[in-house]
């Protein structure tokens, strides 16, 4: 594993592989885990940067959600802690290689429409005989970024992962060929019931990058032509593009 200046782990794509394999076979050694396998948990942040995305190459974990109706469950829980410690032992890795703290930035009761609606989208990060990780809702793993964007500058130390991560999903939610997303729509996510929206000042600085980086418009402010009533938008080159 590559060493982090802070003295963590970063984890790439195959110590990542290698982790949540190991894991695969602990549950498989559990009769408690066993009885509710395959677990199925879901993950934001950096895991789908290296896993999914693909615009960097490491994370220092995988943050997840674990299936609440087994979270639910205490024996459970503390059965499936204990396989990601001994994990952590026997694969050299740190103690938080997989954790669980989204779940405190989820209102509880939004835990569970939210773990279903990211099963339903789909997109597995992992999947092993007793062990499924399905990404997260791809709009609510934005809106996590556009926040950190916006609100987290002070954490986000000298190495900015948000701002590249918030455009790599923006261009991972976008239709080919079709037009990009509005701004209204970035701004109004809010998955999570929030009362402080993403800032203008994030989006903005999400849909530069993401121009640079692609070299199209990933974040528009959408304008309804009032003659024909369709609506358009300032393409790379300034001209208007129609919707």
């Amino acid at each position: 594993m590559l060493p982090a200046p802070s003295g963590r782990q970063l984890l790439t794509y195959a110590d990542m592989e290698r982790a949540l394999t190991l894991l695969d076979a602990e549950i498989a050694k559990s009769e408690l885990l066993m009885s509710v396998a395959p677990l199925r948990l879901i993950t934001v942040g950096g895991s789908l940067a290296v896993r999914v995305c693909f615009n960097r190459d490491a994370s220092y974990d995988i943050d997840c959600l674990l299936d609440p109706n087994v979270a639910a469950a205490a024996d459970y829980s503390e059965e499936f802690s204990a396989a990601i410690s001994t994990v952590a032992d026997n694969g050299g890795y740190a103690l938080d290689w997989l954790n669980q703290q989204v779940e405190l930035f989820v209102a509880r009761e939004r835990r569970f429409g939210l773990f279903l609606e990211s099963v339903q989208q789909g997109v597995i990060v992992y999947k092993g005989a007793q062990l499924v990780i399905y990404a997260g809702r791809l709009d609510w793993a934005l809106e996590r970024k556009i926040r950190r964007v916006a609100h987290a500058r002070s954490r986000r130390g000298v190495k900015d992962v948000d701002v590249p991560d918030a455009a790599a999903l923006v261009r991972m939610m976008r239709t080919p060929g079709g037009p990009p997303l509005s701004f209204q729509y970035v701004r109004e996510l809010n998955l999570n019931g929030f009362d402080a929206p993403p800032t203008d000042a994030a989006i903005v600085e999400v849909a530069e990058y993401y121009a640079r980086a692609y070299g199209e418009v990933g974040i528009a402010d959408m304008v309804r032509d009032a003659e024909t009533g369709r609506w358009k938008y300032q393409g790379f080159d300034k001209k208007w593009v129609w919707c």
